[in-house]
């Protein structure tokens, strides 16, 4: 056999394969990136739809949309309870103790408001678990596959779970009322309450007063009544395809401090549309935890009357968010949406024009 039958590869030669092969890679790498964030986009959108259509299904046992919190506010239950049956997770719903906390009665809570979402104990004891039970259960269908899962980690024993999606408190607060606080319609630089779906913490007193605080709603607040009001579908005088249902948030990282995410909570369980999705403004999260931020998106616990209690919708996906309208579709909203556009896609009453969602 000749000399030049044997001849392989020189080194030059190899080096040039490889990097073509480099190049190669380098060209397919984002393609499949955008492959994958497509159908994790994708599953986000159907996690919303289920949303929606469980809502809807609620609406028609009960002739009303879900509650956004319990009669108690923050800690006695979010919607996240009273959904679970209608998305298939009947067992947990029934794991879940004293949903809307006005139960003062509770054998060893210790508090005398009932048992809360992190409760490790139910009336007479059971082993130490209570409704810790459900809120350290991830739920798949509540969670976006684009989003890191994240857990807030209360103390050596509890660590809960966070998840992606919010249900739409209107265009200004989630104390539903006009901004600033205690203005009047028609009054330079008040922007009106329109009207949402779902209840939250409306509450007169906080709005007559023209101040933000962290009522106790426990301690005999006459308004009591108003936290979470339940709306019927026939209340969306804006139309159901008009209004926002649902949408998306970021959980909250930093070693499990930033309480957004936490949508057992109540307060990360709605958003507003003070400002656009994907935003450089921060959220205020009256009566919570906000982590450093980045990794992060900005935010504050301090809030005041201009600025009340809220919280816009982020995600990880490029440009936007998903999100569900009350006739049970599922849009993907840009970034740059016009505002005014977007501050009416999420009233229910505000009796506004859409003509543009992009």
């Amino acid at each position: 056999m000749s000399r030049s039958a044997r001849r392989g590869f020189t080194l030059i030669e190899l080096l040039v394969v490889i990097a073509i092969i480099a190049v190669l890679i380098g060209l397919l790498l984002p393609a499949v990136q955008k492959v994958r964030e497509a159908a994790a986009r994708m599953k986000c959108s159907n996690n919303l739809k289920q949303i929606a259509l469980a809502n809807m299904n609620y609406e028609s046992t009960n002739s009303k949309f879900l509650p956004g919190v319990g009669k108690n506010g923050c800690c006695w239950g979010t919607w996240m309870i009273p959904i679970l049956p209608y998305m298939e997770q009947d067992n947990l719903f029934k794991g879940y103790f004293n949903f809307g906390g006005i139960d003062t009665t509770v054998a060893g809570t210790g508090n005398g408001q009932g048992q809360r979402y992190n409760s490790l104990d139910n009336a007479g004891g059971n082993g130490q678990t209570g409704n810790y039970r459900v809120t350290s259960v991830r739920i798949s269908s509540m969670t976006c596959p684009s989003d890191e899962q994240q857990t807030w980690v209360i103390d050596t024993t509890r660590t809960l779970t966070k998840h992606n999606y919010v249900l739409n408190a209107g265009n200004t607060t989630l104390y539903q009322s006009n901004l600033p606080l205690g203005c009047t319609a028609g009054t330079t630089g008040c922007t009106v309450f329109g009207g949402a779906p779902f209840g939250f913490y409306k509450d007169p007193a906080v709005e007559a007063a023209g101040a933000d605080s962290q009522v106790n709603y426990t301690s005999g607040n006459p308004n009591l009544d108003l936290l979470g009001k339940q709306k019927a579908i026939m209340s969306i005088t804006d139309g159901t395809s008009n209004t926002l249902m649902a949408s998306e948030i970021i959980q909250g990282s930093t070693g499990g401090s930033d309480l957004r995410g936490l949508t057992w909570w109540g307060g990360s369980s709605a958003f507003t549309t003070q400002f656009p999705p994907n935003s450089s403004l921060p959220d205020i999260l009256t009566g919570g935890i906000c982590g450093t931020p980045p990794p992060n998106p900005p935010c504050t616990t301090t809030s005041s009357n201009t600025a009340a209690r809220m919280i816009g919708v982020r995600s990880k996906h490029s440009g936007g968010v998903n999100a569900s309208m009350c006739d049970g579709s599922v849009r993907f909203v840009k970034n740059s949406i016009d505002m005014p556009t977007w501050q009416a896609m999420s009233t229910a009453t505000g009796g506004e024009v859409i003509s543009n969602v992009d």
